[in-house]
């Protein structure tokens, strides 16, 4: 005989509405009596009426909100498109997605799109924004709310966040360090291109870097922050490139690898650079194609948008946890052949 919701008040000692707020993911409830609840839900193997769930959200919708940072960035099209293959598994299920695009480069913009969505009703939110106090802070306040956060590509480190879903960060730098100790046996200058070291994703990746190549000959010169954005990519690795004749190779951690090939064909440098990058934008491809760039380390975005959704839906539909606070997506490497 199935467990009801009248059952599980009577052992929480709170009412069914209480109850059918905290299994169907609303605000409204403290976070000791939303524990206890579905604590005992799950003791009492409670599995919902899933056809009768989504009736009823198909009459009211979920609103689910996406903070992701501006259109512009390639990508993030990538991870579109795996929220957009989820978003297709759950049609006739009641969601409405929600996006907001916020400058990637200011912190209070996420927090402000956390406080609208909120306002607006989300009933759960996607989250890629700068790891800063006050997204921390605004997270765990949704949280607090009862409104679950999955944060995506790149994380907000010490919040109460329910899971991240994305690469392993550290693992990727330290594969571009065994990359480059590869190509150089001896010693050697390297360039780091870098987004935004505000971003946690950023941030990892360099710091791995630097400290694979502690026990290495190969020296770092410096490490520029190009902000997604050509112009500043172009213009400050121009400058390193005349800074540093001798440089012997770049680690694009993350930003406008078109930038940084134009830099380097305009400087004579096209095949004498030794570059490792990451993921598979158009400009990354062509790079390979012409023996510009040596390695791309690829993270699986696609997996990224499709695994987020898909966990953030089974949090606020029928309060499943995720089984790892974090869900690593594939790495791997690219050369020229793989293409």
């Amino acid at each position: 005989m199935s467990v009801t919701i009248r059952e599980i008040a009577q052992q929480a000692g709170v009412s069914r509405g209480t109850v059918d707020r905290v299994l169907n993911g609303r605000s409204g409830v403290k976070p000791e009596i939303r524990e206890r609840i579905l604590a005992i839900a799950d003791r009492l193997q409670y599995v919902p009426n899933l056809a009768a769930k989504a009736l009823a959200y198909n009459r009211k919708p979920i609103q689910i909100g996406i903070v992701m940072p501006p259109k512009e960035i390639s990508f993030f099209d990538e991870i579109r498109k795996g929220i957009h293959a989820a978003e297709d598994e759950l049609k006739g299920l009641g969601i409405c997605l929600e996006y907001v695009y916020i400058n990637n480069q200011l912190a209070d913009e996420g927090a402000r799109a956390i406080q609208t969505l909120i306002a607006n009703g989300a009933s759960g939110i996607l989250f890629s924004a700068i790891d800063d106090e006050v997204n921390r802070v605004s997270i765990d306040k949704a949280i607090e709310q009862g409104i679950p956060v999955v944060t995506f590509n790149s994380d907000v480190e010490n919040s109460k966040r329910s899971c991240f879903v994305g690469q392993d960060l550290g693992k990727s730098g330290e594969i571009a360090a065994g990359l480059m100790t590869r190509m150089f046996t001896g010693k050697a200058k390297v360039l780091v291109i870098v987004a935004n070291m505000k971003f946690h994703a950023h941030r990892m990746r360099v710091q791995y870097f630097k400290e694979k190549l502690i026990q290495s000959e190969i020296e770092i010169v410096d490490v520029i922050e190009g902000y997604d954005r050509y112009d500043d990519t172009f213009r400050k690795l121009n400058e390193s490139l005349k800074m540093y004749p001798d440089l012997d190779g770049i680690y694009m951690a993350t930003g406008h690898a078109g930038a940084c090939i134009d830099a380097v064909k305009l400087a004579g440098k096209g095949g004498h650079l030794r570059i490792v990058c990451n993921d598979l934008m158009p400009e990354v491809e062509q790079g390979l194609r012409e023996g510009l760039i040596d390695f791309t380390i690829m993270q699986n975005p696609v997996q990224q948008g499709y695994r987020s959704l898909r966990i953030l839906y089974d949090l606020i539909f029928n309060g499943k946890q995720p089984d790892h606070e974090f869900q690593y997506t594939d790495t791997s490497i690219m050369i020229a052949e793989s293409l």
